[in-house]
């Protein structure tokens, strides 16, 4: 779906970009991004256009920006309720916690910190921040709860000694 969505935008803001180029706007490869505009293409969602010999022009049709639009609408609900399960889960840990554990953030300054710390402040809950790939040993054994945001921190573990929660799990 986010990859159709790609490349439709990038149609839409400029119907003589390349193949390359799309593959270079979507992280895709070239042979992913052929695959994807022949099901947009058969789809009727994009149309070409042969300028000459060599030189292929991509034209979003009606029914293209029609799809464009409800890919996009559909992204942002996905990303609304992605965010409101991540406040969701900091308000569950800050319900849960004993009156007398601090909160820790573990991690980088990213927009998940900032969905997270915005979170908190709402709950008037006081934590403080330490740096990923800092030492944590401060915290061990003492009433503390980390919480963390990062995907290899849920492989990592994080529980030496630690009480520590990933919201992203």
């Amino acid at each position: 779906m986010i990859n159709e969505l790609e490349i439709l935008k990038s149609v839409n803001e400029e119907n003589r970009i390349t193949q390359r180029e799309l593959a270079k706007r979507t992280g895709l490869s070239l042979g992913s991004v052929n695959v994807l505009l022949k099901r947009l293409i058969y789809k009727g969602l994009i149309k070409i256009e042969h300028i000459n010999s060599k030189t292929i022009k991509y034209i979003i049709t009606p029914k293209g920006l029609m799809e464009k639009a409800r890919l996009t609408y559909q992204y942002i609900v996905n990303s609304y309720n992605y965010i409101s399960g991540i406040e969701q889960k900091v308000e569950q840990i800050i319900r849960n916690k004993n009156i007398t554990t601090k909160v820790i953030l573990y991690g980088i300054k990213d927009e998940l910190y900032d969905i997270i710390t915005a979170k908190l402040k709402s709950l008037n809950e006081v934590y403080d921040f330490v740096e990923r790939n800092s030492s944590l040993n401060y915290y061990v054994n003492g009433d503390y709860i980390i919480i963390t945001w990062h995907p290899e921190d849920i492989e990592d573990g994080l529980n030496n000694g630690l009480f520590s929660v990933n919201v992203l799990k």
